[in-house]
């Protein structure tokens, strides 16, 4: 399994995580779980454009 679909599946985790937090009304923390989730996927793009196939 390459590194950029491991790192998208934390990524999409730590998003579902921030969901469950924004539906549990945990508000200071879901934003902050949600913005982490985001920046992962977003550095997924970058790995996945300099990986080697």
């Amino acid at each position: 399994m390459k590194l950029s679909n491991i790192i998208l599946m934390i990524g999409l985790v730590i998003l579902a995580v921030g969901a469950v937090l924004s539906i549990a009304k945990v508000e200071p923390y879901a934003d902050y779980v949600l913005l982490a989730g985001a920046v992962v996927v977003i550095v997924r793009g970058f790995i996945r454009n300099h990986e080697k196939e």
